[in-house]
């Protein structure tokens, strides 16, 4: 089953989006700025789509996409990883700035997204991560952070969704990351 339409008017793809996430590490890494990374996933999206159907479901998105558009800096990318998943790129946030921005983000896409009949309600899980302040890092690592961050959140947190994270994980969650935490930020 199709879980979005083909094209979503204001994103990147997900390749376009991945190749847009490695130049803007490189800039920032060589001016030594800071770059953060919002993951978005849709909370109670799939159920809600297999009982909507296509067209409530990608007017949800578009309207998703329209939202995070006013809400964000003009100009941030929004990168459209494939069904109910987002990221979008902050360059110049470290991660407290990030995480308030992600705030606010979440709180305008429950309310932009209250009008469309969903029963638990739509919302979005908002996983943050912002560049470490020394040493190589990567667009990849840096998304897989927040990735990672979002998919704690609605694994591990209660309510388990309208949640945005950027704090530690488990240390076993980052031997998946192939990461070290003591040199990424965390709040």
């Amino acid at each position: 089953m199709n879980m979005h339409p083909p094209d979503l008017p204001g994103t990147l793809a997900r390749q376009a989006g991945m190749q847009a996430l490695e130049q803007a590490a490189r800039t920032a890494a060589d001016a030594k700025k800071a770059l953060a990374v919002l993951t978005l996933d849709v909370d109670h999206f799939k159920p809600w789509h297999d009982e909507v159907g296509e067209a409530q479901s990608a007017a949800a998105l578009a309207r998703l996409v329209e939202v995070l558009k006013q809400a964000l800096p003009a100009g941030t990318p929004v990168v459209h990883l494939g069904s109910d998943e987002f990221f979008v790129m902050l360059a110049g946030h470290e991660l407290a700035s990030a995480q308030a921005l992600a705030e606010q983000v979440r709180a305008a896409i429950a309310q932009g997204l209250a009008s469309f009949d969903a029963s638990p309600p739509l919302s979005v899980t908002v996983g943050v991560a912002a560049s470490p302040a020394q040493g190589a890092w990567s667009g990849q690592a840096l998304l897989a952070l927040a990735d990672m961050r979002m998919t704690f959140a609605k694994r591990r947190l209660v309510p388990h969704h309208n949640l945005v994270w950027a704090g530690t994980l488990p240390s076993d969650w980052y031997a998946r990351l192939d990461i070290d935490p003591a040199r990424w930020p965390a709040l």
